[in-house]
């Protein structure tokens, strides 16, 4: 059943803490949500029993039964599939945002919330809630449609049964397969052995853009083909092999040119004698529950990407950066490759944002990001670090390489020339450090020996690489 403007903007804040409540709750009624809080995670499974919203709220640790115990008890009740969550807490480390997401959490924020944090997340959540309406909405549909074909299937089989037993009732029941014909939804059709269309109904005509004279001249991998034909997965193909009942899905051209896609129900079309001559197939057009799949999927790809990526700079985020330095470490010290590390830090930032304002150092960020990324192959992964802080880690590659890497980054962002004000260039620098991975050392070891190796770098005057 489709869901109603009002169960849309439900929405359930399940959280202890009063200070947090507090933000959430302002801001989601901003946002035109009907706001209801529970304190503890047994009096939010109440209320979702008995309500439903599409959107809940959930804190992880929570008195009694925490935020993710809820969160999977959601995830398997009834409508639990078509539910956008997220998640709110201290706990940031990637293990934990894992577990969050096996147990089934859409969107992951940690504390303290920020407003303008939460802000994007319900914009990105309202997109959600209305790809999972539009799936729940098609599912329903496709499921309503799918046993009317099996009634009106159950019925023809019937007919014809009951045509081979009896040669008296061969015009009656040659009369219900017409009236089938002629009123089940989608499109039918009765297949030969030479894959020849014997009877059709004027849906599927409709559906494969051809007339009646063309449906008899020709195949019905010619009429309506598509990635099952001349394979395996066909369903003539299957059923001649023993099977009693074909599921499957394929893609085509409408008429008009779109792709569309199709649901295809065959079984077995017998003769008196009980001799096999073709397939019963039944199409159903998927076509919107298909694309609301799609769009959900691109809804939790963007979500995925604003978990890892640095807004501003487009380049991966710490926690990104921190996940991957470890496997990189474990990578290189298991196969004993190469692996360095750059942690680069603009000079002179702060007195930047002084004179000109945070607004044009965020373009000063924005341009280094750009930079870094158009700098480095596509196996190195460039971050940043925090403020003004970048970070490339650089697998399969020596320390004395990386300097080449590094002087690159060093001359182009020390070429760029910013316009702060209509009457003043300024042209900014950066400071480089360098640490080769060493054999058996951890990855904060590494990251500590940049890090000193930067330092060195402003001492000696800045605008340097050094490495060592």
């Amino acid at each position: 059943m489709a869901s109603s403007a009002d169960d849309k903007h439900k929405l359930l804040i399940v959280e202890d803490d009063p200070v947090a409540r507090k933000i959430l709750v302002s801001v989601a009624e901003r946002f035109g949500y009907l706001v209801t809080v529970c304190e503890d995670a047994e009096s939010g499974w109440r209320y979702f029993a008995a309500e439903t919203p599409r959107l809940v709220i959930l804190d992880w640790v929570l008195a009694g039964m925490d935020g993710v115990t809820l969160c999977k008890k959601i995830r398997e009740s009834k409508k639990g599939r078509f539910v956008t969550i997220l998640m709110t807490t201290v706990q940031d480390r990637p293990a934990d945002f894992e577990a969050a997401l096996k147990a089934g959490v859409t969107y992951y924020m940690t504390k303290p919330v920020r407003r303008e944090f939460f802000e994007a997340w319900l914009s990105a959540a309202r997109k959600t809630i209305d790809d999972l309406c539009d799936l729940e909405a098609q599912e329903a549909h496709e499921a309503r449609y799918r046993r009317e074909l099996e009634h009106m299937n159950a019925q023809m089989e019937g007919a014809i049964s009951r045509a081979n037993e009896l040669a008296r009732e061969a015009e009656q029941a040659y009369i219900e397969i017409k009236q089938i014909f002629g009123t089940v939804a989608g499109g039918i059709l009765l297949i030969d052995n030479q894959c020849n269309i014997l009877r059709h109904n004027e849906n599927f005509l409709e559906m494969a853009g051809v007339t009646a004279d063309e449906m008899r001249r020709n195949k019905c991998y010619d009429v309506f083909p598509s990635s099952l034909c001349h394979s395996d997965d066909c369903p003539l193909q299957k059923i001649r092999k023993g099977d009693t009942r074909c599921e499957s899905q394929t893609e085509g051209v409408a008429p008009d040119g779109k792709t569309v896609y199709y649901h295809l129900i065959s079984t077995p079309f017998r003769g008196p004698a009980g001799d096999f001559l073709g397939i019963v197939e039944h199409i159903t057009d998927i076509t919107a529950r298909v694309k609301a799949e799609q769009a959900l999927r691109q809804s939790e790809q963007r979500y995925k990407e604003l978990s890892i990526v640095d807004e501003l700079t487009g380049l991966f985020n710490k926690r990104h950066f921190n996940h991957h330095l470890e496997l990189e470490s474990e990578r290189a010290r298991r196969y004993k490759l190469p692996l360095s590390l750059l942690l680069l830090d603009i000079d002179n930032f702060k007195q930047h944002n002084d004179t000109y304002g945070h607004a044009d150092g965020d373009r000063v960020l924005a341009r280094l990001g750009t930079i870094i990324a158009e700098s480095i192959r596509l196996n190195d992964l460039g971050c940043r670090y925090g403020g003004e802080e970048f970070t490339v880690i650089l697998p399969n590659t020596s320390g004395k390489d990386a300097m080449v890497v590094a002087e690159r980054i060093r001359a182009r962002f020390g070429a760029e020339a910013f316009v702060p004000t209509p009457d003043h260039v300024v042209r900014k620098t950066v400071s480089v450090g360098i640490a080769e991975y060493r054999t058996g050392e951890k990855k904060e070891e590494l990251l500590e020996r940049a890090d000193q190796n930067m330092y060195a770098a402003k001492q000696g005057g800045k605008n340097r690489v050094v490495f060592g």
